[in-house]
């Protein structure tokens, strides 16, 4: 599909914009049709025979006597509960471990979450251009609600703490609250960004996944230290609340109703509005929203008739699928919010994906959490099942074993509203499971069969679609471009400075600068959905911009160990974990202000380097240094951009050696900020 049409958010009570199915229908669409003993797909029947077998799936190679199981009159529901259980040993990731596996087995929960522990913090790969491990800390609390282990509590704590004390001074940004990195989600990272983008302009973006994670992992510090006793508390509460605030005031988009993917650029970031279904069905999650805007998100964000997205428009169509993470995800906050479409949406969508792939996490999360509506809280089990008409009948769990307890819950009818809750047929108002109860109990919930509250989903009756292109913008000089692939069907955004200031309908464009200047040109598909920016194009005006070559810079170790030729060797100085841990250069500026600062290196090793800054004595920040080539130490490579404020005249900086390897240093490059901002 050549260009992007207006993508029509239906409001619809069920998927695909048809009549309700019949009371056995899951959900239907045209590409699939789910029935509480079926999948037809293609032609093809994928029915469930029993517990044990769905036909052209899957067949149990035999449950374990001491197996949970599940039983309801939805016999593709059960099998799918016995193959979840049956391929739950080939999961425990972090996000398994968090989406339902710290209540199928803790202790290998446990175990796993120490595997992704390096030197007393969690591991990241390549730290910190990829933020791997995004769920563990949430991880480690549902362990905890699950075991109740004070000696786990103790250990995860000092982790996390740990973790966040070595991130939080390399991935903050002073200016805007939150927080840069790559969700490890993002995978491959070419599906989610564009072309022009290397590591450290990935690195630099400040996401809506990474951040409504961080937010998460310090409330979640902080219920931990207040567990502990732990005067760090009320820090990580605050850090907590610095970060939502900053999502909703910077990430939000109002006319659309949900969250942007991320802010992205070096100097004045703008936002992509694409959305981040994964990203925004956490933050309703993990209470990043306000009941109003978490409604937003279910219903308006957008969802294909096969299911959610990771991300849409995606960046590169033509790899993107459907994965179950974000139908797990959907159902359990579209379950937040009782919306009943989103939940037969995401429902049918995870059921079809699962009689293929192996989603038992995931599976296990929506029956558990949704169905039988399980919330592990340092308390119990609470309960507040939310169970849509075609789930009707006796829904029962049988062998659970929580804490020093083995449970079987049943959960009789339909709808969202508790009639009757009993514990061995005593009848309770809390409708809590407390933690302290031992031995065999029965846990019965009887629902109201209520109706549940008409809702819609943000489905989209298009064929999946792509952003608009990239525009292809030519400087003929530092304020004049024209947009060469320029397309009348859209018209183009222009920011100034990270402030949307006009939209333009024809190729040619003007700056009048005012200062330094940074420009970006974005196209708008029918005044609603924005396409991606190519790199920023910036005006400095003379004497704004001020280059120290190393050469310029005394001591030097011309490195020519890795580089032989000694003209060429010269021009770089190697800040080593054993030569020049401390740099210190001077810089002569004109006046006093905000600069912005970032230096020229090369890395051939295979790890991220970092040097922390320092200007007239104070730390200002860390240069992050991607390795990009193995080996490569002569091309030369930017590292991400700090504002630090400089005095006229004079001013002492410093790089000093933190970890990973060794750089080659070329240039330091300073630019004025404008003061027109």
């Amino acid at each position: 599909m050549k260009h992007l049409i207006t993508l029509v958010l239906l409001i619809a009570a069920c998927a695909c914009s048809r009549v309700l199915p019949e009371k056995d229908a899951i959900y239907t669409c045209e590409n699939f049709e789910v029935y509480t003993d079926s999948i037809v797909r293609n032609g093809k029947s994928f029915r469930a025979l029993s517990t044990d077998e769905i036909t052209h799936s899957w067949k149990s190679s035999g449950l374990k006597p001491e197996d949970m199981f599940y039983n309801s009159q939805q016999m593709l529901v059960n099998a799918l509960f016995a193959k979840a259980i049956e391929e739950a040993d080939d999961a425990f990731t972090p996000t398994d471990i968090y989406l339902s596996l710290a209540a199928i087995d803790p202790e290998k929960s446990m175990e796993t979450l120490r595997l992704a522990v390096t030197d007393g913090a969690i591991h990241r790969h390549d730290f910190p251009l990829v933020t791997a491990n995004w769920a563990w800390a949430q991880a480690a609390w549902e362990i905890y609600c699950v075991t109740s282990n004070n000696d786990w509590l103790k250990e995860a704590f000092d982790i996390i703490a740990e973790t966040l004390r070595r991130e939080e001074p390399i991935i903050t940004d002073p200016s805007t609250g939150l927080l840069h990195g790559v969700p490890d989600y993002y995978t491959p990272i070419s599906d989610f960004y564009p072309a022009w983008m290397g590591p450290i302009d990935t690195f630099q973006t400040l996401s809506l996944g990474i951040n409504a994670t961080y937010s998460r992992t310090y409330a979640i510090a902080a219920e931990m230290a207040h567990l502990l006793g732990d005067k760090r508390e009320t820090s990580y509460k605050k850090k907590s609340a610095t970060i939502r605030e900053a999502i909703n005031d910077r990430l939000w988009i109002p006319n659309l109703g949900y969250y942007g993917q991320y802010l992205y650029g070096n100097l004045y970031p703008i936002l992509s509005h694409s959305s981040d279904n994964t990203g925004n069905y956490l933050s309703l999650l993990f209470d990043i929203t306000t009941p109003e805007m978490g409604e937003s998100i279910i219903s308006k964000c957008p969802v294909l008739p096969e299911g959610a997205p990771m991300c849409y428009p995606p960046v590169n169509i033509a790899h993107s699928t459907l994965s179950p993470l974000p139908q797990a995800l959907m159902c359990l906050a579209a379950a937040k919010v009782k919306n009943n479409a989103a939940i037969r949406t995401s429902l049918g969508a995870l059921f079809n994906l699962a009689i293929d792939k192996e989603a038992s996490p995931e599976t296990l999360a929506v029956i558990l959490k949704v169905l039988l509506g399980m919330e592990f809280t340092t308390e119990g089990i609470h309960f507040s099942p939310i169970v849509p008409i075609q789930f009707n009948g006796t829904k029962s769990l049988h062998k659970f074993h929580y804490r020093d307890a083995i449970l079987s819950v049943t959960v009789n009818g339909t709808g969202d509203k508790v009639a009757a809750f009993a514990i061995d047929s005593v009848s309770t108002s809390s409708h809590l499971f407390p933690a302290d109860m031992k031995g065999q109990h029965h846990v019965t919930i009887t629902l109201s069969n209520n109706d549940l509250k008409p809702s819609r989903t943000g489905l989209s009756a298009d064929n999946p679609v792509s952003m608009p292109p990239l525009p292809k913008i030519y400087w003929a000089d530092d304020t004049h471009a024209n947009i060469l692939n320029f397309d009348p069907l859209y018209s183009y955004g222009v920011y100034v400075n990270g402030t949307f200031l006009e939209e333009i309908t024809t190729s040619a464009y003007t700056l009048i600068p005012q200062g330094t200047t940074v420009v970006d040109i974005v196209p708008i598909a029918s005044q609603q959905y924005f396409g991606l920016s190519p790199r920023s194009h910036v005006f400095a005006p003379e004497g704004a911009r001020i280059d120290i070559p190393a050469t310029s810079i005394t001591p030097r170790r011309p490195p020519l160990h890795l580089i032989k030729h000694r003209e060429t060797a010269s021009k770089y100085i190697e800040l080593a974990p054993r030569h020049n841990t401390r740099l210190t250069f001077y810089a002569n500026v004109p006046e006093e202000g905000e600069y912005f600062i970032n230096i020229g290196y090369s890395n051939g090793s295979q790890t991220t380097a970092l040097r922390q800054l320092s200007v007239n004595g104070d730390d200002c920040g860390i240069f992050v240094c991607p390795a990009v080539r193995h080996n490569d130490w002569l091309r030369v490579f930017d590292s991400n951009t700090l504002t630090v404020r400089l005095n006229a005249g004079l001013n002492q900086l410093a790089l000093t050696y933190l970890q990973s390897s060794t750089i080659l240093l070329n240039h330091i490059t300073l630019l004025k900020k404008s003061d027109s901002r």
